[in-house]
């Protein structure tokens, strides 16, 4: 029976998974796939050994006698098997989204496998129909589908005969001309299996957009009595299919004009098919400019560009690099190397990371009429080993042990990345080279091997990166699922009682909230100079149903990486970094942590106190002990419920918020916890950011401020006369700060309006370029440095036509001002108040 996972909020406000059947109840009920996310809740088995004085180990020699035995088998566990093998993380798996690309014969037979794996969800794309000669190695299709769309097929009979919990999503579409589209798709997934072939720059356009959504990639091909696999692992740093792979020959072009000259002047080369097309069209043979350039790539069986909106534009780019309007006919092979390198050059610099997911369409890449499956040939056997190769190479990636040797930081999930068999000899492409030289290869590559250094695709994806981790911060952690209960945010909140209340509930509100001024002695001798922090305001209240004397909230879905077990940061070097489920993440601040999922960044606030957990440590003024690292039920409520209030107060306002609250963690204290009596918290939010970036930013521009505003040989003296005429005092007098004359009660000047009057331009300037700022600007951040000071450069040069502002600065300090300006005022409308306090804790 096809079964869909559904989260449900209990009356508690924890989560639970509950099975929803799909599509009617045909099926066997007796079968369960609704376990995971119940009885065996982040459940990994563990390899673990009976010890040689035990019982078990002493009652015999078989399997059961020396390995403890997994957990109890529930009956119609259709995935028990998978959940026994250790290391198997059958939650992780059942996380995943799967985008297809390709429903052909290695497509399909990749979608089965996931499938039958039990993955969340498969996507499905292709844009072909079903042939006859399709039937003996596409095997979700049979007879009576020859002419039917292959998505809509292969979806049915997955649906009808293979599946087991997974969603399916069948999507009919010209990947090349509808590039949105797989952009969109590939946003939703979490891993890109390529069985598509359009060529090598198709393969360079999922690579790439893999590269900048930090995808892993698994593409796959297979001919007569070959196959072949490549895995990528899509993160930064790590090889890409591209690293050692040109991408000149596409285009018939060549980095040298030497060789670029021979090779479109070989027979049948493009030299001779640009002379035939053009002499089919005598009217162009003199004039071979855009236009002419347009219709001969659309039509060049090694091109065929046709059917987007960019090709003419890239084609009128390429021109523009070499400084003509059209080729010079009396010296065309050279003229046209010239421009097949120029087409190449700039057509790939738009497939880069950071611009190939804003394209229209990339049909201006070379789609070459691929060799006819009946001319190499295809059958069952290489098409279903591709597929079946692909899935456990990705899944052996996912969840596999890590080597059990070498250091804890070394044992990384790490298969090839390539894997090339031939099944008339039985051999892999690196067996077959020991055989007949008696040798092995020495540059062997596996997935997390580096990226090649001369990678233009990765070093662009490693730019997106470094200007990320501006706003979102550098120091890599490490977070691992342990025991406890993941809260949703409740429905709605119960407002406070009023003042005036006959009820009691805001009398025995305050008097729960003012205890907390006092140590927790009565939870025993060892909490008696214990204290948690002690709000002086009442608790706010869930209320799990909307009524009339609560308000809704604003928080967000939880993405499924944070939502199966509470997260807790861990040492890098620990066993627990090796969790399938583990994640990878930035730190924020002592506590917290921020974690990239589904292409959103969220933030874990009291995750544990750097990676040294729920630490005790004597905080009081007297001495008091205070656990650190967590946030506590009643502090996490009231963070959750503030946010929530800011979001709202700030939407009314037309702005954003930087976090918007999803819930919670409460984490079951561990054997090894101090004062277990104690419950931890973390609250987690959807976040725009690190924390204090509003802080980071302004200290950047006061960094920045001597480079953009030299000082002038003769002072800032028409600044600071135009500071003494707003605030009406002499300009011959000191000038006291800002801040002062404001604290005083004085008037304060609009320095930038005085200029204006005055009509004098302060000149600013971009700051040096990255290798002229040496130590300051770390190595990773230069091509970013470089490219902002680039635009900062131009729009300085092009400000006195477009503004009568005198001055940039002056310009961004006012935006900033006035954007705190407007939230404060939206603020204080809600009625949200801020402010310091003392408690037992100082």
């Amino acid at each position: 029976v096809c079964l869909k996972l559904k989260v449900r909020v209990s009356t508690a406000g924890l989560r639970f998974w509950t099975a929803m059947p799909v599509g009617g109840n045909e099926g066997n009920p007796n079968v369960r796939v609704d376990l995971t996310g119940g009885r065996f809740r982040g459940y990994v088995r563990r390899e673990e050994y009976w010890p040689e004085d035990s019982e078990q180990f002493k009652a015999g020699c078989q399997p059961e006698n020396r390995k403890r035995p997994p957990l109890d088998e529930v009956p119609g566990d259709a995935f028990d098997r998978q959940r026994v093998i250790p290391g198997f993380d059958q939650g992780l798996v059942e996380r995943q989204v799967c985008l297809v690309l390709g429903t052909g014969g290695i497509g399909q037979d990749v979608a089965l496998t996931l499938a039958r794996l039990g993955v969340g969800k498969i996507i499905l794309v292709d844009r072909d129909v079903y042939d006859a000669s399709n039937l003996t190695r596409q095997c979700l299709g049979w007879k009576t589908d020859v002419g039917k769309r292959k998505v809509d097929v292969a979806a049915r009979t997955l649906r009808e005969c293979h599946n087991l919990c997974s969603d399916i999503e069948a999507v009919h579409c010209d990947a090349v001309l509808e590039w949105p589209r797989i952009v969109a798709l590939a946003r939703q997934s979490t891993v890109v299996f390529n069985a598509i072939d359009v060529g090598v720059m198709w393969d360079f356009c999922v690579n790439s957009l893999c590269k900048e959504l930090g995808l892993p990639l698994i593409c796959g091909q297979s001919f007569g009595w070959t196959l072949s696999v490549e895995m990528y692992s899509g993160r930064p740093g790590q090889v890409c299919s591209f690293c050692h792979t040109s991408t000149f020959s596409s285009f018939a072009a060549a980095e040298k004009e030497e060789v670029a000259v021979k090779l479109v002047s070989q027979t049948g080369g493009m030299l001779q098919r640009l002379q035939a097309f053009l002499a089919q069209r005598p009217d162009q043979a003199g004039h071979i400019g855009a236009e002419c350039l347009i219709t001969f790539l659309a039509e060049d069986q090694q091109f065929r560009c046709s059917g987007g909106t960019l090709c003419g534009e890239v084609v009128r780019c390429a021109l523009g690099r070499l400084g003509r309007e059209e080729l010079d006919n009396a010296a065309l092979a050279v003229d046209l190397a010239k421009f097949l390198k120029a087409f190449h050059d700039e057509a790939t610099s738009r497939l880069l990371p950071g611009l190939i997911s804003g394209l229209s369409d990339i049909a201006f890449i070379p789609q070459p009429r691929t060799i006819n499956t009946r001319f190499v040939g295809s059958w069952v056997c290489p098409c279903l080993g591709t597929a079946v190769i692909m899935v456990s190479q990705w899944t052996a990636w996912l969840t596999a042990p890590p080597p059990e040797d070498g250091p804890t930081s070394e044992r990384q999930r790490n298969p090839s990345q390539e894997v090339l068999f031939n099944l008339n000899t039985g051999l892999t492409a690196v067996e077959q080279e020991v055989a007949l030289l008696g040798m092995v290869p020495d540059d062997r590559r596996f997935v997390c091997t580096a990226s090649h250094e001369g990678c233009r695709v990765c070093a662009a994806a490693a730019n997106l990166r470094a200007e990320e981790s501006l706003f979102f911060g550098r120091l890599p952690i490490v977070l691992s699922p342990v025991d406890g209960e993941v809260i949703d945010c409740p429905a709605s909140w119960h407002d406070p009682p009023p003042p005036v209340d006959t009820s009691g509930k805001r009398a025995s509100g305050a008097t729960a909230a003012l205890a907390r001024r006092s140590p927790l002695a009565y939870l025993g001798e060892a909490y008696a100079q214990v204290v948690v922090p002690a709000l002086p305001a009442l608790d706010w209240e869930r209320a799990e149903v909307q009524d009339s004397s609560g308000s809704g909230t604003t928080s967000v879905a939880w993405p499924p990486e944070l939502a199966m077990l509470p997260m807790l940061k861990v040492p890098a070097s620990s066993d627990a970094a090796l969790h399938p489920s583990a994640l990878r993440g930035i730190a924020s601040g002592v506590r917290s942590a921020l974690v990239k999922a589904r292409g959103c960044w969220w933030r874990l606030k009291g995750c544990g106190n750097r990676d040294d957990g729920f630490l005790v440590e004597a905080k009081g003024d007297q001495g008091e002990l205070n656990v650190r690292g967590c946030c506590f039920q009643h502090t996490a409520d009231c963070e959750l419920r503030m946010t929530d209030l800011v979001v709202a107060a700030l939407s009314a306002a037309g702005m954003d918020c930087a976090n918007q609250p999803v819930g919670s963690y409460r984490y079951v204290p561990a054997s090894d916890w101090p004062l277990p009596k104690i419950e931890r918290y973390c609250c987690v939010f959807k976040t725009l950011g690190n924390a204090r970036l509003g802080d980071h930013l302004i200290a950047g521009l006061l960094r920045l401020l001597p480079r953009i505003l030299p000082l002038p040989l003769d002072g800032f003296c028409e600044l600071q006369k135009a500071v003494a005429a707003g605030r009406g005092v002499d300009p011959k007098e000191e000038l006291w700060p800002t801040a002062t004359v404001a604290e005083c009660g004085m008037p304060v000047a609009d320095a930038a309006a005085e200029l204006k009057r005055a009509q004098v331009k302060l000149s600013e300037c971009a700051p040096s370029l990255a290798d002229q700022m040496g130590d300051e600007l770390p190595g990773e951040l230069a091509e970013t440095w470089n490219a902002a000071c680039g635009r900062l450069a131009d729009h300085l040069k092009s400000m006195p036509t477009i503004t009568e502002e005198p001055s940039l600065l002056l310009w961004l300090a006012w935006r900033l001002g006035w954007e705190c300006g407007v939230t404060v005022r939206a603020l204080h409308a809600a009625g949200i108040a801020w402010g310091t306090y003392p408690d037992a804790m100082g």
